[in-house]
């Protein structure tokens, strides 16, 4: 270790330039693990934050919560089975427009019992009512950046029914759409604004725990959370695409550290040859390769991850990033260990130096 070091301060400006090349590599495939959470968040958000663990879904929905309807009678039946908490869940697409701007902005209503665990956490305002004097809405915090503001009124593009804001959430997306939770009162309401005739469905019934071994419903199925974020539209091709690229990414970037690290190998062959000469044995020569790569790959990581961290709380709420300490420490752990691994190039060519033929200077 001791010779390693002193080798990086007597050619800093050459290992400088490898240790750029490190940060810049490792804040890459940080930075684009980054967007492949937030892309998969975009999607799935509101579900796999729900305090639910399973869902009562219709089974020709074929696990697509999107596409289930379910009789309002089957709360009841659900809540009569299990000693889990329950509750019902409607899921709709539509736009709303701000107070005094036509402009549309998309958004998909969760509606829920406000006095349920399916309420989100409020981290602007408050959460909304159910007093049935008003129509009122909970946000994600994305909509800040149309400015929307607590207290502001919104419009339901397809019905009219304008709606206060109550407050704001965060991460709430679905679909790749802001998530806006309204009250299951508020969404018949709208419903039947646009239809008449409407008569109310729920598309899941949420339970909180894990007692579904009583749950029987005829023409319904209990399916946990997993399968639920798993079977919703492109998120299983979008992040086997991009996890690849991901993965790929990090093997490529370290296969080139691998080759810088040979070059400069290359580069040193006669000091090699003259250490050898000397008496140093190669056991010593290996953890000094060893201990530089270490060293470079530990620092670059380090910086890397900081800036990637740093980068991620300068972008804007509506941006589709999100960074799992987990993943990045994954990443980061892989990154080193196959850089290590491309450094046994470098040591090998080490190993079959002769020190009369290098000293005597035919390479």
């Amino acid at each position: 270790m001791k010779l390693a070091w002193k080798e990086l301060k007597h050619s800093k400006a050459k290992y400088l330039l490898i240790e750029s090349i490190i940060i810049l590599m490792i804040f890459m495939v940080i930075f684009l693990s980054g967007l492949a959470n937030g892309l998969a968040r975009a999607v799935s958000a509101s579900i796999e934050n729900a305090d639910a663990k399973h869902y009562v879904i219709s089974n020709d929905a074929e696990n697509l919560i999107g596409t289930s309807s379910l009789p309002t009678d089957v709360l009841k039946q659900v809540s009569s089975m299990t000693t889990d908490n329950v509750t019902n869940l409607d899921i709709q697409r539509t736009s709303l427009t701000a107070d005094g701007n036509d402009k549309k902005l998309d958004v998909t209503y969760f509606a829920i019992d406000p006095n349920g665990f399916l309420s989100p956490h409020i981290t602007q305002g408050k959460a909304m009512s159910n007093s049935g004097t008003e129509y009122n809405i909970v946000l994600n915090d994305s909509f800040n950046d149309d400015s929307i503001a607590v207290g502001d009124v919104v419009e339901d593009s397809s019905s009219g029914i304008k709606m206060t804001v109550a407050g704001f959430t965060r991460d709430e997306m679905y679909g790749h759409s802001p998530v806006g939770f309204i009250s299951t009162e508020t969404y018949s309401a709208i419903n039947i604004k646009l239809n008449p005739s409407f008569s109310e469905k729920y598309k899941a019934i949420a339970i909180q725990g894990s007692d579904i071994d009583n749950i029987r419903i005829t023409g319904a199925s209990v399916v946990d959370k997993d399968t639920i974020v798993d079977n919703l539209p492109g998120y299983q091709a979008e992040q086997l695409t991009i996890n690849m690229i991901l993965w790929v990414l990090v093997v490529i970037s370290a296969a080139i550290l691998g080759v810088f690290f040979y070059v400069i190998t290359i580069q040193k062959l006669k000091q090699f040859g003259i250490l050898k000469a000397i008496g140093i044995r190669m056991s010593e020569l290996t953890s000094m390769i060893i201990a530089q790569v270490l060293i470079l790959a530990l620092f670059g990581v380090v910086i890397g991850n900081f800036l990637a961290f740093g980068m991620a709380s300068m972008l804007p709420s509506s941006m589709p990033f999100h960074l799992e300490i987990p993943i990045v420490i994954i990443i980061s752990v892989v990154f080193i260990v196959i850089t290590l691994f491309t450094s046994l190039l470098s040591i090998r060519k080490v190993a079959k130096i002769d020190p009369i033929i290098i000293i005597g200077g035919n390479e």
